[in-house]
Formats: C-alpha cells, sequence, structure tokens
C-alpha cells in the first residue's frame, strides 16, 4: 500500500474535523472522533499535530477559502462597474454562498468562541483572513486608499460587522426578507459613508481620473 504523505493527511484530517464540527459541532470533534473519521490511528493525528489547538488552528487557516472563494469570482465579474454594484455584488455573493452552506457559517462562530477562551490563536486567524480579503477589495478592487484620518481596516471591520451581524441573526430565526432589508439600510448608509469620505478627502483613489466611475 502506498505510503500517504503528511500533507495529504494534514489534510484529510482537517477536512475531518471540519466535516464533523459542521454535522455535530465543535464540541463533538474529539481527537478520537476526528481519527475515526478520517479513518487513522490516534498515533497518526498525534503525529501531524501537537494538539487538538494545533489542529484547530490549522483548520481555521484554510477555512474560509470555500466561502471567500466565490466571493472573489464574483467580484471578478463586475471589475470595471461602479462602486455601488460592486460591493452589492460582493455582499451578495457571500449572502448565497453562505445560505447554502449555513453550517460552515455557524461553526466560523463557534471556532472563534471556543478559540477566544483558549489562546485566540485561531480567532485571531479566521477574523485576518476576512479582513485582508475585504481590505484587498477595497484597496485593489475599488482603487480607494486611506489616509491618516481614514484608514481602509476601518472600513473592512465595518464591513465585516455587517456580515457578521447581519448573518449570526440570520442564523437565529432564519428570516430572510429581514435580513436582506437590514444589509439594504446598512449598505446605503456605509455607501454614502464612503462616498463622503472620497469627497472630502478622508479616503483617496488610486487614480482620481477613474473617480467619477468609481462613486
Amino acid at each position: 500500500m502506498p505510503r500517504v504523505p503528511a500533507e495529504r493527511r494534514r489534510e484529510q484530517l482537517m477536512e475531518a474535523t471540519i466535516d464533523l464540527a459542521i454535522e455535530e459541532g465543535l464540541a463533538a470533534a474529539s481527537v478520537r472522533r476526528i481519527a475515526e473519521r478520517a479513518n487513522v490511528s490516534l498515533g497518526v493525528v498525534h503525529y501531524c499535530f501537537s494538539s487538538k489547538e494545533a489542529l484547530i488552528n490549522a483548520v481555521a487557516e484554510s477555512f474560509l477559502n470555500p466561502i471567500l472563494g466565490p466571493v472573489a469570482e464574483a467580484l471578478e465579474s463586475v471589475a470595471d462597474e461602479p462602486l455601488r454594484v460592486k460591493v452589492r455584488t460582493g455582499i451578495q455573493a457571500f449572502w448565497d454562498t453562505t445560505i447554502a452552506d449555513p453550517g460552515r457559517q455557524l461553526l466560523s462562530y463557534e471556532l472563534a468562541s471556543w478559540s477566544v477562551r483558549g489562546d485566540g490563536v485561531a480567532a485571531r486567524t479566521l477574523y485576518k483572513t476576512y479582513l485582508d480579503f475585504i481590505e484587498s477589495f477595497i484597496v485593489d478592487g475599488l482603487g480607494v486608499r486611506g489616509t491618516d484620518g481614514n484608514s481602509t481596516r476601518t472600513i473592512a471591520r465595518m464591513v465585516l460587522t455587517l456580515t457578521d451581524g447581519a448573518m449570526l441573526a440570520w442564523m437565529v430565526d432564519r428570516d430572510s426578507d429581514m435580513t436582506n432589508a437590514v444589509v439594504e439600510n446598512y449598505l446605503d448608509m456605509l455607501l454614502a459613508y464612503v462616498e463622503a469620505a472620497i469627497k472630502d478627502g478622508r479616503l483617496e483613489v488610486t487614480d482620481p481620473s477613474s473617480a467619477p466611475a468609481v462613486v
């Protein structure tokens, strides 16, 4: 029987952890259950990861790819559109991806909560990944850059506050109409804020000649 490379074993264990945690919750994802799901011995788990915390931290590094990948693709399709179209497209893609696989989004909240009770590494990894993605979209996708008075990281946190809060509320009541209404109203306020900040110099556009198209 061919030997499975260590990196592939790590991937199998991370996939098993995610699948088990989505189905039964993070509390059910003990090292023994993870080993059983991945069809490996406990020794293999301990060989690949020094602890359950190390395994969860590794999961956090790649966990968001299935969520952020479709959003990136949707944004590419509207690369030449105005700011409002880009932002709404990105939010819609995130929404569509999340409701298609709500268990993954729920697990992201579980991961964050579980992590901050310990060393917080997984939680920081998750949120840094989200913030880096959003900030990259703001800078590269929208062509907007921050100033001393208003950073693009701040705008990214504002966007994350919207998506995180709106999706958590939807997880509770599954009221799609209300969630859409909240997102639309919040987006109107956020976009008005960004456009006003561009006009008064608190935010800048990378290419000033493109400003009319952006706003």
